[in-house]
C-alpha cells in the first residue's frame, strides 16, 4: 500500500506478508483497540514515510507479531489516549527501527515496546517522547540482544525506559535521556 489516506479503527492488516511495502500513507484510527498497521507472521516488510495517529484508548500505531527482518523508518507516530502504543514488537526479531518520531501523550502510553522474545532488534536515531504518568519511552520485556543507539528519549512525567525480565544483553549506546 502506498500513498493512501486511511481513517478507521483497523487501517492496515496483513498476515504472512513477504517483502511488502507500506509507504507514504496518512493513517488515523479511533476507537478502542484500534491499529494503524498490524502485521503478523511477516518477513522483510518495509514500513516507511508514514504518518500514523491513534486517537482511541489502547491504540497501536504499528504492531508486529511474529514478524522478522522488517524495516520501520522515517515514520511520524502519535498516540493521544490511555494505553497508546507507538511501535509494539511481540515475538518479532531482527527488525530495524530508524529515524522515527514517536510521541505518546496518554496515561500509560509507551513509545516502543519489545516483548516476548523480540530479540536482536536495532533502534537507531529515533526520537521518542512521552508526556503523561506511567508512560515509558522504551519498554523491554523478556527480550534480549536489542540495541538502542543515537536516539533521544524524553519522558516528562515517568521513566525513559523500563526493563521487565529483560536480558542484560540489551544495549543503550549514545542515547540521550531526558
Amino acid at each position: 500500500m502506498q500513498g493512501s489516506t486511511v481513517s478507521n479503527s483497523y487501517a492496515i492488516y496483513s498476515s504472512a506478508m513477504m517483502g511488502g511495502k507500506i509507504a507514504n500513507n496518512t493513517i488515523i484510527t479511533s476507537g478502542i483497540n484500534a491499529y494503524g498497521i498490524y502485521l503478523t507472521g511477516s518477513i522483510n516488510s518495509n514500513i516507511t514515510n508514514n504518518t500514523i495517529t491513534t486517537l482511541g484508548s489502547y491504540g497501536y500505531c504499528i504492531y508486529l507479531y511474529g514478524s522478522n527482518n522488517s524495516n520501520i523508518a522515517n515514520n511520524n507516530i502519535t498516540t493521544s489516549n490511555q494505553d497508546g502504543r507507538g511501535v509494539y514488537l511481540s515475538a518479532s526479531s531482527t527488525n530495524t527501527l530508524s529515524n522515527n518520531t514517536l510521541i505518546t501523550s496518554g496515561i500509560s502510553g509507551y513509545g516502543a515496546i519489545l516483548s516476548l522474545s523480540s530479540n536482536s532488534n536495532n533502534l537507531t536515531d529515533n526520537i521518542i517522547t512521552t508526556t503523561n504518568t506511567s508512560a515509558y519511552g522504551i519498554y523491554l520485556s523478556s527480550s534480549s540482544n536489542n540495541s538502542i543507539t543515537n536516539g533521544s528519549i524524553i519522558a516528562t512525567q515517568s521513566a525513559a525506559y523500563y526493563l521487565k525480565s529483560a536480558d542484560t544483553t540489551n544495549n543503550f549506546k549514545a542515547t540521550n535521556f531526558t
